[in-house]
This record gives C-alpha cells, structure tokens and sequence, in this order.
C-alpha cells in the first residue's frame, strides 16, 4: 500500500523566499532518503527516517502539506512491514485529523490513507474496521482512478482478504476474482511464466483465493491459486522473500491438510529457511512454521525426533513474545 509521490524542488524553491526554501529543502532531502531506504528494505532506518522528517515536513509545508501527508503515509506502510500496527494506526488517525483541520477535499492521497488503515486494523484483528476502511477507500479510488488502475486492483486485494478473514467468503472471492483479472491484463495473449505480471497485487490475489478455497474444501483451486501467487512471487522478489515464503508455509498447511507429507515437508522446509533470518519476536511466523512442520514430520517415518525439536523451538519462541 505504500504510495510515493515525487515532487520536485524547483517549484517549492520558486514559491518560497531564501529562508523557506531552504527550509524545505532540507525537509524534502529527509522524506526523500526515507523513501530510498525503504525501497531498499531497510525498514527500522526508514521508519526512523520518516519519523525524523515529519515535523521537518510539518513546518517547511504545513501541518496538511501534500509532501508531509505522503511521508506520514509511507510511515505507516513501514511500521505495518514492521508489524506495529498499533503505531501505524496512531499515525495515520493523526493525518485524518490534520486533514480535517486544514478542510482538505477528497483525494488520492486520503484513499490511500484509509486504505492503509484498514491494513493496521486487519494486523491487529480487527477484521470488521478493516473491510469499512477499504470499502471506504474503494469507493473513492473508483470515482478518482481509470477502472483498470492497479490503485483499484490494490483495493479489491484488500477487501477482499479482509472479508475473507471475518467469513464473508463469498464476497470476498467475487472481489478477489476482480482483482486478479485487473492485475492480469497487461499480459493477456502470453502464456506460461510470461503471463505473470511483475506485480505483488497478483500474488497476493492468488494466495487469499488459495487460502479461501481451502477454507470452503475446493482444493484444486486453492493448489492453482497458490502455485501461481508463488510463481509470482519467486519471479517478482526471489525465492528468499517474505511474501514468497508465507505462500511456501500456505502451500505446506495446504498439503498437510491433504495428507500430502512429502510436498508439505518440502515447502515448510523453504519457508522456514527464511523465516528464521527474522527477529523472532517480530511475530508469530517463524513459531507457527515450526509447529506445523513438527505435524508434518511426526507423520514421516523416522522425523520423531527432529519433530520434538521443532517444536521444543516453538515454545521457546513463544518464551519469548
């Protein structure tokens, strides 16, 4: 969900004095090297950096200044990465305010707002705040962008995955379903890998609609859907990605449910290779990953013992939280 919008200098320094200029310069540079530093996966750096170029930001253009509202929208989008919703959400409450105070119209940037604090309720569980936040977030994107906007497709992505986690399942795959043939269209008349577009929207369509369908029993569907976010996401990121290793730890859950040992060991296997190069206390993954492959290999001939490692692993992870 994280949104930039690239503004030059000369424009700020046409319309300013000396002093304020430089000011805003100053300001710009900051939000400007957070950016980088997120682009690069440096989440605690740019998350500081943000942090530090908001009140920079807040005086050089304003409380409800476009620039400063961006940063505070590529905050949020770095703690929620971080997996501190509750701060994302504080952020963001904030620009609401600021936005409110100042009599801003609506805009994209307000879509964008909502649609990240809908991610900050739906990391915290509040699946129900989630879906009016993206409802509300899709409704305006659809009255700003062209219909096949990837900003709509975004959207849709998550509603849908919201409505699937409080049950509406059958909404939720009607709006997935949309999502996926948004992101789907840049490559229509290839075939094979080619007709996968670069895009992380398309994974993360797919894998709600594998978890979904999984849910409701249609487990070739959900196999389909979750091999294709995984190509996907190979492609885009790599093999070592986060997201492409939560779609490995779905495919393992996928296959344990279907007595599917052998595939379920091997997946399970990839995704805890890169979930153990994360802080532990970060979140639940890595101890939910150990518990499942501990399930897996107690039904793989000789694997006992390694299974009650596994999951000795576990709790001591859970030790930790």
């Amino acid at each position: 969900m994280r949104w930039h919008m690239l503004l030059g200098l000369l424009p700020w320094l046409c319309a300013a004095g000396q002093s304020g200029a430089a000011v805003q310069a100053v300001a710009a540079d900051r939000a400007w090297e957070a950016e980088r530093l997120h682009t690069a996966a440096r989440l605690d750096v740019a998350a500081r950096e943000y942090a530090e170029s908001i009140p920079k930001l807040t005086e050089a253009f304003g409380e409800a200044g476009a620039r400063t509202l961006v940063a505070m929208n590529n905050l949020a989008a770095a703690l929620l990465e971080l997996n501190r919703p509750g701060e994302a959400e504080t952020l963001l409450r904030d620009a609401l305010d600021r936005r409110q105070r100042a009599g801003l119209a609506e805009d994209s940037t307000l879509a964008i707002t909502w649609a990240n604090l809908a991610e900050a309720f739906l990391a915290s569980g509040k699946a129900g705040a989630a879906i009016v936040q993206h409802e509300k977030a899709l409704e305006l994107k659809r009255r700003l962008f062209p219909s096949a906007d990837p900003e709509i497709a975004a959207s849709l992505n998550g509603l849908g995955e919201a409505l699937r986690q409080n049950g509406a399942c059958t909404r939720a795959r009607k709006l997935l379903d949309e999502a996926v043939a948004l992101w789907s269209a840049p490559a229509k008349g290839h075939s094979g890998a080619a007709a996968l577009p670069l895009m992380p929207g398309f994974g993360q369509a797919q894998n709600s609609l594998g978890l979904l369908h999984d849910t409701e029993g249609r487990h070739g569907d959900a196999e389909r859907a979750f091999l294709a976010a995984l190509e996907t996401s190979t492609a885009a990121y790599g093999a070592r990605s986060e997201f492409t290793a939560t779609i490995e730890f779905n495919l393992a859950g996928h296959y344990a449910r279907r007595s599917d040992w052998k595939r379920a060991d091997a997946h399970c296997r990839r995704a805890l290779q890169v979930f153990e190069l994360q802080p532990a206390h970060r979140d639940d993954r890595l101890g939910l990953a150990l518990i499942l492959h501990g399930t897996i290999l107690d039904k793989m001939r000789g694997h006992k013992e390694e299974a009650r490692a596994q999951r000795r692993r576990a709790s001591t992870i859970r030790a930790l939280r």
